[in-house]
């Protein structure tokens, strides 16, 4: 049994880069998996390649109110959250 098992995990930016390949590897090691983004097409692409115990949301963490929303589906899903990987972000340079 993995030391994952049963823990539910949120990976902000989940759907792309590190924040994926984290989300994949929680998921691999039996952690259940939130991911928020904000590209519907590819958090729909993540969702479909994960399977079960996933939940993808479209959220933008700058803003406090769909970080709410974010937390809030999260409970009804999963009832708890033991995880938080906070990796969105975008480098403009």
């Amino acid at each position: 049994m993995s030391s994952l098992a049963g823990k539910v995990a949120l990976v902000t930016g989940g759907n792309s880069g590190i924040g994926l390949a984290t989300a994949r590897a929680f998921h691999a090691n039996g952690s259940s998996v939130a991911i928020s983004g904000r590209d519907p097409e590819t958090l729909e692409e993540v969702a479909q390649e994960l399977g079960s115990n996933v939940l993808v949301v479209q959220a933008d963490v700058t803003r406090l109110s769909e970080i709410d929303q974010l937390m809030a589906r999260i409970h009804e899903m999963f009832g708890k959250l033991d995880i938080l990987f906070v990796n969105a972000g975008i480098y403009k340079g």
